[in-house]
């Protein structure tokens, strides 16, 4: 009788803290801006190397578009629109295939929604499962056991503003513990922003 009551308690713990998930996760969604100009610092922990790779640069983020505009190095870039995502890394420029089923669309939607506050989105893009926690901010955690081969990520962290319900911070890891951590900083959310950041120069 003892272990049944437990179980039931442990049962009803479990759904109470998936009902809170969900219910904080929709209240970000629900009040995340729409639009999101901010400094970004990007760090890539790498195996074999004692320091991190360290970028910057100025992230903008409008509905469903978003660039990341590096200075260091500079002329480095990401944009991300309805119709492509393109990205240039030491002079030479990749427009990424998105087509359906395609691990960049995968990785395209998942910038986006993270932007969005759809973390529940993030999730199913993702095929991970969710936790949450408060540690002064709202902190989510996606996880996923990749298999052999599988492209994508096994671990996604993500941040939000307590108050702004701003992304602050994204964490992603990959099946073979290289991560990268992208820590987003002064962010207006008022500020108009060119359409141009979101287009590559032909």
């Amino acid at each position: 009788m003892k272990k049944w009551i437990l179980s039931a308690v442990l049962l009803v713990m479990a759904h109470a803290a998936v009902f809170a998930n969900n219910a904080v996760a929709a209240q970000i969604k629900k009040n995340a801006p729409q639009k999101v100009t901010c400094q970004f610092v990007q760090e890539k922990f790498l195996k074999g190397m004692t320091k991190p790779v360290q970028s910057e640069g100025t992230l903008y983020y409008q509905n469903d578009c978003m660039s990341m505009w590096y200075t260091q190095p500079a002329g480095d870039f990401l944009v991300i629109n309805p119709n492509e995502f393109v990205m240039q890394s030491k002079g030479k420029q990749r427009k990424h295939n998105i087509k359906a089923g395609s691990p960049m669309l995968t990785l395209k939607n998942t910038l986006v929604m993270c932007m969005q506050g759809n973390i529940e989105g993030v999730a199913t893009e993702n095929d991970a499962s969710l936790s949450y926690s408060n540690n002064g901010g709202h902190t989510f955690t996606l996880s996923k056991e990749l298999k052999k081969g599988e492209r994508g990520y096994a671990k996604i962290v993500l941040v939000y503003d307590a108050k702004s319900n701003v992304l602050t911070s994204m964490t992603l890891t990959e099946a073979n513990g290289n991560y990268t951590v992208y820590t987003l900083q002064n962010a207006d959310t008022q500020k108009a922003i060119d359409a141009t950041v979101f287009k590559v120069a032909k």
